[in-house]
């Protein structure tokens, strides 16, 4: 069966500096969680998932990821792959689409550390 969700439907959350959409949850399609992402720092948690992978596409803007301690600079059209159990984080002004597959589970994300900005 198809699933069509509308913008207007999405749950709006901010999360560590990111305002979020987050399109759907496990029990709805248990392939892919989809989110779209906005932040103007970045976001102040380094965490890692150890069941899925975290896969962004980057709309626009500019910024820096750390992937297991190494930096990445990145800008609207690239793409980010991060596969489970691997610690990441962020800065920048960066719309993006965060596609989590499979489907997002709380219990298996876990926080590493808190980040500083200021």
């Amino acid at each position: 069966m198809a699933l069509i969700i509308k913008k207007e439907s999405a749950l709006a959350i901010d999360k560590k500096g990111v305002a979020m959409r987050i399109y759907n949850n496990k029990d709805q399609y248990s392939g892919a969680s989809v989110v779209y992402q906005e932040t103007q720092k970045g976001h102040f948690e380094e965490f890692y998932h150890s069941k899925s992978h975290f896969i962004y596409y980057i709309i626009e803007g500019n910024g820096i990821w750390y992937i297991d301690e190494q930096a990445y600079d990145v800008s609207g059209g690239d793409l980010i792959i991060i596969p489970p159990n691997s610690k990441f984080y962020y800065k920048g002004a960066l719309k993006q689409i965060c596609i989590v597959s499979p489907s997002w589970e709380p219990e298996s994300e876990h926080h590493v550390r808190d980040i500083d900005w200021s």
